[in-house]
């Protein structure tokens, strides 16, 4: 079994420090930015994105390798560093990468990052009544530009063609094509890369014909196992070896290779192709939106392209699409939208639960007909379900203006729902029974005997994933000094807990589910966690020490390794109903993950040692 001991306050008051060294001695972000860019202006293009590319390729070794040592939001770093070269691009010939320029573009990187935060986070002598409106603020906009979006492409693909597919005659006629197609483009991309992968290693995955092909060199008179890579059987991965980003670099006469008419492909690639002249003359901020996420295809060298992984395609074609069907259909879609919502969480949690238990959607019981999205019954436990799909806005670098912004996006979702949960809460809590409408056709679905009721948990489910403001609640939620807090969760999280749960406990994962919530409720209010997904591995993987740590009064801070499990889980198949490779993947083994954790608590006395 591996351990990880992730040294967690040193990690948080490594970073405090470096918050403080910024505050004494911090330049402007204009400084910053114009080093970085006379550092990276003069490389080849052919040469630095595809290496940029690979670096995202392999974010997953952040920990082991030390070229990611600097960055500690290494996606939406290179995806800045990508924006950032081409307003400066000046057809330059550097075509290597030397350790010293790495380390000084990751420092650089780093800096711009931290001066953002030390922007927020030091504050006049006359704010320190706004602390608890800055400490909302500085979380906000850590989280908001320091992560890419956090779902599996499974996820995201589902969306597209559940919400956004539902509407293809509003697709085509805006913009020329449909979500199939689209969907079928990106898959397209996606085979080509893992071809040019497999291809590049195929005597890795074919062992037993690496005696015949060195047996074929003996023949020719090469000996020397050092010249070996110089014959043209290995060419492709002597160009995996020696060419950063290879697998990604594709024609133009492979994209149109896809299963779909000429006309169609063009302005699909026209719809992704970056704009290399966009930024081109400008100060390109950390903060600015990213032309890489909605234009992730870039025309390099001839007729050829760096083609993003799948994952980048899709949420391309999602954010695109779902921002201009808002903008053509209004109110309308919005409201469609949370309907496909309620559906899909409807949907995970009858996977959850299974054929006992009881659901009553769109219901009411006040006298006001409010309406309630989900209540479920099982084992005598009742969940109150509410699920919210609201925009959040992109937070404000002013500490005191952004807050009021932040609340404003939280009050309409998350504090909304909990209302909504509350009602149902306190009619329980009234001891007496009472009766489920449904809200459309006024039919009588159940009567509620609280006297039998053995438990309530409330789940406010939304779409966009709030970070720390919604695993620790207690900064921005409303709520009786007594009340319980209720579990807010993204969609996506919900659904992967759900299916580990269902992959590792099996028949025992409803009352798993029910564990997990019993002692969640506890860890508000002394949690550091920017993913929920982090304490649900811990509780996953260690389960004494989660329920041990939920009553404990010091701060808890969770890590990135807590929700290792996932991923590796995802290797062999996490159990999306759409898995991609699933018939390749099943036949994999999980590999190795930390399931067992040295966690240290601390308090803000800390900081002072």
């Amino acid at each position: 079994m591996e351990t990880t001991k992730p040294d967690v306050p040193d990690d948080i008051k490594k970073r405090f420090d470096e918050l403080m060294k910024i505050h004494e001695s911090r330049r402007t972000q204009e400084e910053i930015i114009l080093e970085l860019a006379s550092l990276i202006k003069d490389f080849q293009k052919d040469f630095l994105l595809p290496f940029v590319m690979e670096m995202m390729n392999n974010i997953h070794q952040r920990d082991k390798s030390e070229a990611f040592q600097y960055l500690m939001s290494p996606m939406k770093q290179f995806i800045y560093l990508i924006d950032l070269y081409f307003s400066v691009e000046v057809g330059g010939t550097k075509e290597a990468m030397s350790k010293e320029d790495w380390m000084k573009i990751t420092l650089l990187l780093r800096e711009i990052e931290m001066t953002y935060f030390g922007d927020i986070g030091f504050f006049n002598e006359d704010d320190k009544k706004n602390i608890d409106k800055i400490s909302v603020s500085l979380l906000a906009f850590i989280e908001y530009f320091g992560n890419a979006q956090l779902s599996y492409e499974e996820q995201t693909l589902e969306r597209l063609i559940r919400v956004c597919g539902a509407l293809e005659t509003d697709v085509k006629r805006l913009f020329g094509f449909t979500v199939n197609d689209a969907k079928m483009f990106s898959i397209h991309i996606r085979n080509i890369i893992n071809k040019k992968l497999t291809d590049c290693n195929y005597f890795f995955l074919h062992q037993d014909e690496w005696p015949k092909l060195t047996s074929k060199f003996i023949a020719r008179g090469i000996n020397d196992p050092k010249k070996w890579i110089n014959e043209p059987e290995l060419a492709q991965f002597k160009n995996y070896i020696n060419i950063p980003g290879y697998i990604f670099i594709h024609s133009h006469d492979e994209l149109t290779n896809a299963p779909l008419t000429n006309e169609i492909i063009e302005k699909l690639i026209k719809f992704i192709t970056y704009s290399q002249d966009l930024k081109k003359g400008s100060t390109v901020y950390y903060a600015d939106k990213n032309p890489f996420f909605d234009t992730p295809l870039i025309e390099i060298g001839t007729q050829n392209y760096l083609c993003p992984p799948h994952k980048f395609l899709v949420e391309c074609f999602y954010n695109r699409i779902n921002s201009s069907l808002i903008a053509e259909l209004g109110e309308k879609y919005s409201q469609f939208k949370n309907q496909m919502l309620e559906k899909k969480v409807l949907e995970i949690l009858q996977k959850l639960f299974g054929e006992d238990v009881q659901i009553f959607t769109s219901y009411f019981f006040d006298k006001d007909h409010s309406e309630q999205d989900i209540l479920i019954r099982f084992k005598k436990i009742y969940f109150i379900v509410e699920v919210k799909d609201n925009h959040f806005r992109a937070p404000m670098r002013d500490p005191i203006k952004g807050y009021e912004k932040i609340k404003s996006d939280f009050k309409k979702s998350i504090q909304y729902g909990y209302n909504q949960c509350k009602r149902v809460e306190d009619k329980i809590e009234d001891g007496l029974p009472f009766k489920l409408y449904d809200h459309k056709t006024k039919k009588f679905l159940f009567e509620i005997i609280p006297a039998q009721t053995k438990e309530f948990f409330s789940i406010v489910v939304t779409q966009f994933k709030y970070g720390g403001m919604q695993t620790n609640l207690q900064n921005l939620l409303m709520k009786e000094n007594e009340a319980l807090y209720p579990w807010s969760v993204c969609v996506d999280d919900l659904e992967a807990f759900v299916l580990i749960l269902k992959k590792i406990k099996k028949g025992a994962a409803p009352y798993q589910f029910i564990e997990y919530l019993r002692y969640r409720e506890s860890y508000h209010e002394h949690l550091i966690c920017s993913d929920e997904l982090e304490l649900c591995g811990y509780f996953m993987n260690d389960p004494k020490n989660f329920i041990k740590y939920s009553s404990n009064d010091s701060i808890f801070t969770t890590f990135p390794g807590m929700a290792d499990m996932f991923d590796a889980e995802y290797q062999n198949g996490l159990g999306f109903d759409n898995e991609l490779d699933i018939d390749v993947k099943k036949y994999y083994r999980v590999p190795n993950y930390s399931k067992d954790y040295t966690v240290d608590s601390f308090t803000g006395e800390d900081f002072s040692k």
